[in-house]
């Protein structure tokens, strides 16, 4: 199974440094969104890939369906967490089981 990135620019790059399979980066347009849209619907269709890492800006801007494989995760990009720290532990524990401490 295939670990899949979608983020920006930067985090794309780090991200294909580190050795993840496929890395695909989008800018902060409507074409790019538009693209980022159609490809996470590749991805969620091809049987090759079992987790998609999408940075949360990206995903606020195209939406993420609810689907139950591939395993879909938010992650920080180079500006940190949407979020904030406490409800990224929250997703952590729910998605892993593990509770981060600082």
């Amino acid at each position: 199974m295939k670990i899949v990135l979608m983020g920006d620019r930067d985090t794309a790059l780090g991200f294909k440094l580190a050795g993840v399979h496929e890395v695909y980066s989008f800018e902060e347009t409507p074409l790019e969104n538009e693209r980022a849209k159609n490809k996470l619907k590749e991805l969620i269709e091809r049987e090759d890939v079992g987790i998609v890492l999408i940075t949360e800006r990206l995903a606020q801007r195209i939406g993420i369906p609810d689907v139950t494989f591939p395993i879909i995760l938010q992650i920080p990009d180079k500006f940190g967490s949407v979020f904030g720290e406490e409800q990224l532990r929250e997703i952590v524990r729910k998605a892993i089981g593990v509770e981060l401490k600082r």
